[in-house]
């Protein structure tokens, strides 16, 4: 927009001159007229060679997602759908990351690393094509802005680290040189910090984590024949038995608790009551016994003489002479 307006006040300049017959400035005008044309293209959008660049790097327009998912597959032959798995992911361009297998009972857990373009296609197929899909689950992280941002403090470090080399070459004394060269191993260290970091990202967003676990099927319970005879009736005693003393224990233990309230409550009652009847029987021996009927009077006095009430003298006729 700037060149175009100065063209057109140069052309409209050198068409003045070419017509009022101007002396030899006219020419020389002119012969830089045809570097007008090339000025307006440039400035329509033609790349110049010798204009200034941008350094900064155009941020990414799509998001950086980091895909993990983990699927859990019933499978005949687990040794076999193992071999199928990497098969498939090998053929799309992703690799094993660890796997771990036992035969007893027969299980296989392998992790796997699928390219991201491809992640959604081998899940589907690892899904349908190994045995029967048990469960899947799937989580999507969006890493963008912590893409951007170790991006950005990369170019930073960079940046300050070439700093510091240039000061290194016009350093005039050894404790300016021994100050640089520490400052650009610390920059260096961070950097390539920084620098693992961005990789580990990238992997991560470029490859999906896919974690399949095949099991086998279950066998079915064989069932036991009843056995018949001496040994069959024993066993069947046997199991009585034990479920009658495991009925009786469920009841002891489902009263239990009320046991223990009964116990709690009943035991001070009773010893009140014992005490109270200990009392009472303390009280009642405390008590003088009822008198008897009086004596004859002589039967009293013969007792207090020493005598017995046999001997007390007989009252009536005298015997005969």
């Amino acid at each position: 927009m700037v060149v175009l307006p100065l063209a057109a006040g140069m052309a409209a300049c050198g068409s003045g001159d070419h017509s009022s017959g101007a002396s030899d400035s006219g020419p020389r005008g002119m012969a830089t007229a045809p570097a007008l044309p090339g000025g307006a293209r440039r400035a329509e959008g033609v790349p110049q060679s010798g204009g200034a660049k941008r350094t900064d790097a155009p941020l990414p327009t799509g998001r950086e997602v980091v895909h993990t998912a983990d699927l859990r597959v019933r499978a005949g032959d687990v040794e076999a759908a193992a071999a199928k798995a990497k098969q498939l992911v090998a053929a799309a361009g992703g690799y094993v990351e660890r796997e771990s297998t036992s035969s007893d009972p027969a299980r296989s857990e392998i992790a796997l690393k699928i390219p991201g373009e491809r992640y959604a296609e081998v899940l589907a197929r690892l899904g349908t094509e190994l045995g029967t899909k048990l469960s899947l689950s799937q989580e999507a992280e969006d890493v963008t802005g912590e893409v951007a941002d170790v991006d950005a403090r990369v170019r930073s470090a960079k940046a300050t680290l070439e700093s510091f080399r240039k000061l290194l070459g016009r350093a005039n004394s050894v404790s300016e040189i021994m100050s640089i060269e520490q400052e650009i191993s610390e920059r260096e260290a961070d950097l390539e910090a920084l620098q693992a970091r961005q990789k580990s990202l990238a992997h991560r967003t470029q490859f999906a984590t896919v974690t399949v676990t095949l099991v086998s099927k279950a066998a079915p319970a064989e069932k036991d024949e009843p056995r018949g005879g001496f040994v069959g009736g024993l066993e069947n005693g046997w199991h009585a038995f034990t479920a009658f003393v495991g009925g009786v224990a469920a009841v002891l233990g489902w009263l239990l608790p009320f046991l223990v309230a009964a116990a709690v409550v009943g035991l001070p009652a009773l010893a009140l009551r014992r005490r109270r009847r200990a009392r009472s029987a303390a009280r009642g021996a405390a008590d003088p016994a009822p008198e008897k009927e009086s004596e004859p009077a002589d039967a009293k006095a013969a007792v207090g003489a020493g005598e017995g009430p046999s001997q007390a003298p007989r009252q009536g006729p005298p015997p005969p002479a």
